[in-house]
């Protein structure tokens, strides 16, 4: 049985019908209730909004003759929980990521994987090196017989 993360907050919203017919769609579309889309939009577009003020910044910044400021080396995340994730789909990066499993940065252009979860949240990448290493038989289980 699939664990479901229980959400504490609800948040309601007046929102014209042509947006409610649209989300509506597109939910459909991908399969996806309605309110896990609502919060994957919000989410990307929050942190789309931080990447552009955070490089807007930094292009002020260099107009002004300041040297490039170093980027401060990353907090530990939290490991991604990727018991949740199904399959894997491979995709070329539009923006950069971490390997949720080594930590790799993972650059734009480059090839990845995408972890495919039922399960709301940030998305998990794996690098061409760890998704080698899933491939290899030691890492699957194998079937005892009964």
């Amino acid at each position: 049985m699939r664990r479901r993360h229980r959400h504490e907050r609800w948040l309601h919203a007046r929102i014209p019908e042509e947006l409610e017919d649209a989300l509506k769609r597109e939910a459909l579309r991908r399969r996806w209730p309605v309110s896990t889309l609502v919060r994957d939009v919000l989410e990307g577009a929050l942190d789309m909004v931080e990447h552009i003020v955070e490089d807007s910044v930094e292009i002020a910044r260099r107009s002004r003759g300041a040297p490039p400021r170093e980027r401060p080396s990353k907090p530990p995340r939290p490991r991604a929980d990727l018991d949740a994730v199904y399959g894997w789909q491979e995709l070329i990066l539009n923006r950069g990521a971490d390997c949720a499993r080594c930590d790799a940065d993972l650059s734009v252009g480059e090839a990845a994987y995408r972890g495919l979860t039922d399960e709301p949240g940030p998305p998990a990448f794996l690098c061409r090196t760890c998704i080698r290493r899933l491939r290899e038989p030691d890492n699957h289980q194998k079937e005892q017989p009964s």
